[in-house]
């Protein structure tokens, strides 16, 4: 059981994001889940627990970037498709047989926290599953996300990844149909 409160923050230095971590943790008993440096000299912090620990660790994560904080996202109740995502580059299972995967999204955001708001706001919305992700890594700090799902659940997922995306949207896509040699695989 994760959770159930997530918090990242996303730092434009490696240094700062350390002490970052450093003032979440002696602030509260929040679990760090992840504490890395990535692509552009950014470095993520990941935070879960209650929602109460996981807003004051987050407060004094802040507090503590000051001018060097880049975005940040708090999920008092992250969906566990959410949860997936942060291990890093997730492949999918090859999903080129599953009839209700016949439509899907491409979500780039400038940011992590962007694409993890994104993703959470898409699956709370409509039945769909994530299935790429990439954050931050070999990426220049941008992350990615797809998802699929029938052409009226992605539409109505894409709405709510755009919103909650806000600002830090690169771009989204939709592909009702994917070709053959796409469907079940996007990269290769």
């Amino acid at each position: 059981m994760r959770g159930p409160a997530l918090g990242i923050l996303e730092i434009k230095t490696i240094a700062r994001g350390i002490v970052c971590a450093d003032a979440a943790l002696k602030r509260s008993p929040a679990l760090l889940v992840h504490s890395r440096a990535v692509s552009a000299g950014k470095h993520l912090v990941f935070l879960e627990g209650g929602v109460a620990e996981v807003e004051e660790a987050m407060a004094a994560g802040v507090r503590a970037a000051g001018d060097r904080l880049l975005d940040r996202v708090e999920l008092p109740a992250a969906d566990d498709q959410v949860w997936t995502m942060l291990g890093g580059s997730v492949s999918p299972e090859d999903w080129r047989d599953d009839a209700r995967a016949e439509s899907v999204a491409i979500v780039e955001t400038q940011t992590v926290c962007a694409a993890i708001a994104a993703a959470d706001a898409a699956v709370k919305i409509a039945d769909v599953i994530v299935r790429d992700v990439r954050l931050a890594v070999d990426l220049a700090g941008k992350a990615y996300f797809t998802l699929t799902g029938t052409l009226d659940s992605i539409e109505a997922a894409a709405v709510a990844a755009a919103e909650a995306a806000s600002s830090h949207l690169v771009e989204l896509e939709i592909i009702a149909q994917p070709a053959v040699d796409l469907r079940g695989a996007l990269f290769r």
